[in-house]
């Protein structure tokens, strides 16, 4: 099973100076939040996440539930209160932001604990969050700087997002992250410009599959002499793109 090691924030959640009465077979518990700030790469490095995607302890969802189902849930953990619980296990799911939703600053974060609540006693509670979903970055080799003098190419989910880069790209050595649901596809198409003047189109081909709780690499390039199109690499797996020249009158 792959493990990732991952740097962690903690945040003690603790209630508010008024606290219920517990009565006979009731108890409490306060939860101890850990915020993953980092997230695989490959198999066996990590990676930061951007700075200020990370959310707050205190704007997680939290939602309680027990044999009978949903027992509380509060809009952020800044709410909670810490309410009487009956004897018996229960499960906590922590959320911060949309699984469905893509785009540059959607991180979508998850985690959850089970744990069981104690007659007359605070049970403390640790629990890890983390990024649930995925992200990627586009970087251009060199050589398909040197190769395509004007570009514009797009990659899309299977979702529908469509993410575009023209050459106003080059010379950056990695695009800003744009964050996607877990376990899409990733498509990319597109037209360019040769240094000798050829027009050319890049049909929409699947490049890789995104995982959770991972910062993808995006690597294109330009074929090597006698490979027209480009080599796009999600991580370390090349997908080719076969060009296609633009006929300028098809009808002369």
């Amino acid at each position: 099973m792959e493990k990732y090691w991952m740097a962690a924030v903690g945040c003690l959640m603790l209630a508010g100076c008024t606290q219920p009465v517990a009565h006979r077979g009731e108890g409490q518990v306060a939860f101890t939040c850990e915020l993953l700030d980092a997230v695989g790469v490959t198999r066996s490095d990590t990676r930061q996440l951007p700075e200020g995607v990370l959310p707050a302890s205190g704007d997680l969802k939290l939602v309680i539930s027990g044999e009978e189902g949903e027992i509380a849930s509060y809009a952020t953990m800044a709410e909670y209160d810490q309410p009487l619980l009956k004897e018996g296990d229960y499960t906590a799911a922590f959320t911060y932001g949309d699984p469905s939703a893509e785009g540059a600053g959607k991180g979508y974060f998850a985690g959850g604990c089970s744990f069981t609540i104690v007659a007359r006693k605070t049970v403390s509670q640790s629990v890890a969050v983390g990024l649930a979903n995925a992200l990627y970055s586009v970087s251009f080799s060199e050589w398909f700087g040197k190769y395509y003098t004007d570009y514009e190419l797009t990659v899309r989910t299977a979702s529908g997002l469509e993410t575009r880069y023209d050459s106003t790209s080059a010379g950056q050595q990695e695009s800003d992250p744009v964050f996607v649901q877990a376990d899409t596809d990733l498509y990319l198409s597109g037209t360019a410009v040769k240094t000798n003047g050829v027009a050319v189109t890049f049909p929409e081909t699947l490049v890789g599959h995104a995982t959770a709780r991972t910062w993808h690499t995006l690597s294109i390039d330009a074929g090597s002499v006698g490979q027209a199109g480009l080599i796009v690499s999600l991580d370390d797996t090349p997908v080719g793109i076969q060009e296609i020249p633009v006929e300028l009158n098809p009808d002369a």
